[in-house]
């Protein structure tokens, strides 16, 4: 990871009186092990399920047409309930059409406005070897340049609306990218959000990085990961937190030092490689260096020490379509793991103000 030199807020020691009640979120499109759920009905179970924050991953279909908007119903059911709602605006590019890019990111802003949201989150596509866009061909620093372009659009009309837009640690960025990113636009409009798990892609230690992003990171998507060796490198699995190799104890300590005070779980079957065995890869790849790369095999011993172990199911046994029932059964690991962390460092945990269905939620 590229050395961050920047002055930042400092990080304190972590003294139980000292640190406000925090927030478990749980991020979707549909809700994970019941998506035959309506969104309404999506929202209420997270709030029997305890979580006192909704991340919506979109809401395209609704801006479409696909499907029934209800959303306001949805932000009603949320506040009756002390939940937030925070929402995915979209992809931020670089491909596409920069001005239809940007007036979809616009769309859904000006939804979110409407429904009282004031955090939300854009993520990047870029190809790190160069694309070719509308004719002309675009090496990752210009990708990048038409990302900030984008972005600066949207500043505006966040500003006078007194909201943030995070831009999220994609598979196809490598930290420090993210944190240019936001730090060359208006730092009170533009934060980061954290996916722990997508650090690996491009060769980051996760733990090194939470700890230098931290006082940026306004948002998080949480989940667990292993890492296989393969031909050509490592290949990235998702777990369920707690049943993967990441150190949370660590990680959730180092964030909440850092100030952040929300914690997100989301869900999804990514499938990644990071090709460290192949020496042309590095030529696109300038922020890494040994020490990452060390920790970066460090987890993929664990991997290979969790297999053998039996704790961990073999690449060959990966189940790549889990069944509802185990999707629902890693979300309540993943928020049971999270909660007894946090609780165990001295965090208190915020609970919704309304059980809607009359149930207790995770305990």
């Amino acid at each position: 990871m590229t050395q961050i030199t920047e002055e930042i807020r400092e990080s304190k020691p972590l003294h139980t009186a000292e640190i406000p009640t925090v927030r478990l979120g749980i991020q979707f499109t549909r809700y994970p092990g019941l998506e035959e759920l309506p969104l309404t009905a999506s929202l209420r179970q997270a709030v029997e399920d305890g979580f006192t924050l909704v991340v919506l991953n979109n809401i395209a279909a609704e801006l479409s047409g696909e499907v029934e908007d209800r959303l306001d119903e949805v932000a009603a059911e949320a506040r009756r309930a002390g939940v937030e709602l925070q929402l995915g605006l979209g992809c931020a590019g670089p491909a596409g059409d920069p001005a239809t890019v940007r007036a979809e990111l616009r769309r859904a802003l000006e939804r979110g406005l409407e429904l009282g949201i004031t955090e939300f989150f854009v993520y990047t596509r870029s190809v790190r070897e160069g694309l070719l866009e509308q004719g002309r061909f675009l090496d990752h620093p210009a990708q990048l340049r038409l990302v900030r372009a984008t972005l600066e659009s949207l500043s505006a009309r966040a500003a006078d609306a007194g909201v943030r837009i995070n831009v999220k640690t994609h598979e196809d960025l490598a930290s420090a990218e993210v944190l240019g990113l936001a730090h060359s636009l208006d730092p009170a409009v533009f934060g980061i959000g954290l996916d722990v798990a997508n650090l690996v892609v491009r060769g980051e230690d996760p733990h090194a990085v939470a700890a230098a992003l931290g006082p940026w990171v306004r948002m998080t998507h949480l989940e667990d990961l292993v890492l296989f060796a393969v031909p050509h490198g490592y290949r990235r699995r998702l777990r369920a937190l707690g049943e993967g190799v990441l150190d949370w104890e660590l990680l959730l300590g180092s964030l909440l030092g850092s100030g952040v005070r929300d914690f997100t779980l989301e869900q999804h079957r990514g499938k990644f490689d990071t090709p460290v065995f192949d020496r042309s890869w590095f030529r696109y790849e300038p922020h890494l260096d040994a020490p990452e790369l060390g920790q970066l095999a460090r987890l993929g011993a664990l991997t290979h020490d969790g297999v053998a172990r039996g704790d961990i199911p073999a690449l060959a046994d990966w189940d790549e379509d889990p069944a509802p029932a185990e999707r629902r059964r890693q979300l309540l690991h993943s928020a049971a793991t999270m909660r007894r962390i946090l609780t165990s460092i001295g965090a208190g945990i915020a609970a919704p103000a309304t059980i809607l269905s009359g149930e207790e939620g995770l305990s």
